[in-house]
């Protein structure tokens, strides 16, 4: 019987900053698939989770790219990956943050929960009334399951993804 290799070594070193920018397109496209085919309109702290996972991609896929062509850079992937598990553990932060408000745990930005309303104009609540945007109030979770919001699963896949990032990075540095 032929052995067994651990998941986290299926992959040569190179390969990973393509695959966790690969996992942070894949959330993407479930937020996006929220978003247009399910119509849970995001708020304005879901946008800026949005735009961390779109580091991740954007630095991942330059990064695997570049380790194609340039074989030679392989001995500066761990510290892309040690770069993009920093990113993935703020985004993971972030979106802890982000749960805390929709749970009541903590008061959220004035400028986007019931409490504050403060950047909400008149021209705000006719476009809202007339259909042509939403006001989306970042205290209320849209979806859940389990009791998790979204902004809760961002939070734990983004803190798996920067392990896994940290951990692989730390392997390669060791070899």
């Amino acid at each position: 019987m032929p052995e067994m290799k651990p998941v986290l070594s299926q992959f040569p070193l190179t390969r990973w900053p393509l695959l966790l920018a690969a996992g942070s397109l894949l959330m993407m496209f479930g937020a996006w698939g929220f978003q247009y085919i399910g119509h849970y309109d995001p708020c304005a702290l879901c946008f800026d989770q949005r735009h961390i996972h779109m580091v991740v991609i954007g630095f991942g896929f330059a990064v695997g790219l570049a380790l194609m062509f340039q074989p030679e850079l392989a001995r500066f992937t761990p510290w892309a990956l040690f770069l993009m598990g920093t990113v993935l553990l703020y985004s993971a932060g972030f979106a802890s943050w982000h749960a805390g408000i929709e749970n009541g745990w903590w008061a959220g930005p004035a400028t986007c929960t019931a409490a504050g309303g403060g950047s909400i104009s008149a021209s705000d609540i006719m476009a809202a009334l007339n259909g042509e945007r939403p006001v989306v109030l970042c205290d209320q979770a849209a979806w859940r399951m389990f009791g998790i919001s979204m902004a809760g699963y961002n939070a734990i896949i983004s803190a798996g993804m920067a392990a896994v990032a940290a951990w692989v990075g730390y392997r390669g540095l060791k070899t």
